[in-house]
């Protein structure tokens, strides 16, 4: 069951990365998983009239991510860990759709698998695992605080 609901990932995210909806938009959140919609938009192709994989890789991470939010809870400090994905098919120019599911949810990680479609066609299938960081707010004794400053 998640731990947070649509409009509060909605705006976890409006706060934190704040251009997250010219990418992307949540369409419907379930008990383990998440749909989000990639509109379609031309600089998202590549030659030969497909859309690119890193977009695609982009929005497998992103549904990933989202999943994570809901069921972890507000952790924008997650990070992915790993993302493993399979292109299938060639996407068409046109919208395409990522339904993430929760594989396993630990105190650690988080594993979903991510399903893009473009139409009724699976184009891509991708596992992604994210990092979460520690519940707790004290850093682990030897533990670096935070990154040394730019000395450039």
């Amino acid at each position: 069951m998640p731990r947070m609901t649509l409009p509060e990932i909605e705006a976890l995210m409006d706060q934190h990365f704040a251009s997250w909806r010219q990418f992307s938009e949540i369409t419907a959140l379930g008990d383990q998983d998440i749909t989000v919609r990639m509109p379609f938009r031309k600089d998202l192709m590549r030659a030969g009239g497909t859309i690119s994989g890193p977009a695609l890789m982009a929005l497998a991470d992103t549904a990933a991510y989202f999943l994570t939010l809901a069921h972890a809870g507000p952790v924008p400090g997650a990070a992915t860990a790993n993302l493993d994905i399979h292109f299938l098919v060639r996407p068409q120019p046109a919208d395409i759709i990522a339904t993430a599911t929760m594989l396993r949810l630990g105190r650690r990680l988080a594993v979903a698998k991510v399903d893009l479609h473009s139409g009724h066609e699976l184009v891509a299938h991708a596992t992604v695992t994210y990092a979460l960081p520690p519940r707790d707010s004290k850093p682990r004794e030897g533990a670096i605080a935070s990154a040394p400053p730019d000395t450039d």
